[in-house]
């Protein structure tokens, strides 16, 4: 087994972070040479952008899995960082997502796929705009399209 490989797969966001800095480039090749400080590697993912989309500061919340005093969960960034994360190391942004987060957003995409399929909802399905939605809002949806079809005679 390769020494960089991990014991288990990242479940947190910190691992996850952890494992794509010191898995996502060939050894010796990480844009931020061979220190992996939250500065260098923030710098390099703001460098790719060619704009500040991190800060060392929220990188280190997110490498460290420091626990936001709001939620007492560990931090996790808005949506336009973990984007910009997930676009730089080259990653779905879904590799973020906790697998059960995934899986709800799996299922409510099929739900709101059988709505569309029955006819239920129209006009989104060929724009493709399930594909950001969450499952939260997919669920929101399901919700609506399951009430209108009650609703028609």
């Amino acid at each position: 087994m390769d020494s960089k490989e991990p014991e288990h797969e990242p479940q947190t966001l910190a691992e996850k972070i952890e494992y794509l800095i010191d898995n996502a480039f060939p050894a010796g090749q990480a844009p931020w040479g061979d220190r992996s400080s939250d500065r260098a590697v923030a710098a390099s993912i703001n460098g790719y952008h060619r704009r500040e989309v991190i800060s060392h500061a929220t990188l280190g919340k997110m490498r460290s899995g420091a626990i936001n005093p709001n939620t007492a969960q560990p931090y996790i960034p808005g949506q336009s960082i973990i984007d910009a994360v997930a676009e730089f190391f080259d990653v779905d942004p879904l590799f973020f997502e906790p697998q059960h987060e995934v899986a709800k957003r799996v299922i409510e995409s099929l739900n709101f796929l059988r709505a569309v399929h029955r006819g239920d909802v129209q006009g989104l399905a060929g724009r493709g705009v399930t594909s950001g939605l969450s499952a939260e809002l997919l669920a929101y949806l399901n919700d609506v399209a399951a009430e209108l079809s009650d609703d028609t005679p």
